[in-house]
């Protein structure tokens, strides 16, 4: 598409951009193409509206015509687009007053990571130090772990759909520490904790003494998007208090599911890497 072509009209009125977007949202994961006739259909829109604005969309190359087929899939434009959201997807801004609550509520450390890489491992974004006197947990921002090693990360491998997350559990599985696990039946065992408790617990599995209490959170479209997670001394996590911290972690990553669900923030199309 010729980014200076600028002589296509585009339909007027607020109520015609509303129509172009319910076209647009359309298009999923598990419903990738539509032909003109299923489009008018889903949106109850007359044909001739529908034609209208698909073939403005195709010409901006939002939508394209799959060969040899009447339907439709999104177009370089729309990839363009959601890879252009993604990179400037204020993530730490988004969770920060989650952070900070959890913070207050909890006292300890307050983690956030974020998938990297082709979704085998977490990179650590942001965090609160704990207020507490006394021994204190922090991670270092940027650090980038595995997702068998430790709370945090094992959350979104629980989040996973069952085929990559076994494409993963086939694959060599690094240890952090002595502690970290790396055995793929020992690793299922423990996703079926998380899958029951509905959030990740590790003792020692990146730093020796700290206990980590995840859970994750997702994207628009369904798919993990990263994790929250509290860390705290060993001595501190009785079995009251890890329930306690993992139910506040799971009503905290609910409201993070929520807002990107209210954004239709999408994952990006590239991985972050």
């Amino acid at each position: 598409m010729n980014r200076n072509s600028i002589d296509i009209a585009p339909p007027p009125g607020v109520g015609l951009i509303q129509k172009t977007l319910q076209i647009l949202d359309l298009f999923q994961v598990n419903a990738p193409a539509w032909t003109q006739s299923e489009i008018s259909q889903e949106t109850g829109m007359p044909r001739s509206t529908v034609n209208r604005l698909v073939k403005f969309l195709t010409e901006r190359g939002h939508l394209t015509v799959l060969y040899g087929q009447n339907r439709y899939s999104l177009g370089p434009a729309s990839v363009d687009l959601g890879r252009r959201a993604a990179a400037l997807f204020d993530f730490r801004g988004l969770c920060r007053p989650v952070l900070a609550r959890l913070s207050q509520e909890t006292q300890e450390t307050i983690i956030l990571t974020s998938v990297v890489g082709a979704g085998n491992a977490v990179r650590c974004v942001d965090q609160i130090e704990s207020t507490r006197d006394g021994l204190r947990v922090f991670e270092q921002i940027g650090n980038v772990l595995p997702l068998n090693a430790g709370a945090a990360p094992r959350a979104v491998l629980a989040a996973l759909p069952e085929s990559d997350r076994e494409r993963f559990l086939s694959g060599q599985l690094a240890a952090v520490t002595d502690s970290t696990p790396t055995s793929a039946a020992g690793l299922r065992r423990k996703i079926a904790e998380t899958h029951r408790r509905g959030f990740a617990v590790s003792n020692g599995e990146t730093y020796e003494g700290v206990v980590g209490i995840g859970a994750a959170f997702y994207w628009g479209d369904g798919s993990p998007a990263g994790s929250l997670a509290i860390a705290l001394p060993a001595q501190r996590a009785s079995a009251g208090v890890v329930t306690r911290m993992g139910e506040l972690l799971k009503g905290a990553c609910d409201e993070v599911s929520a807002m990107m669900a209210a954004g239709k923030v999408g994952a990006p199309t590239t991985p972050e890497s």
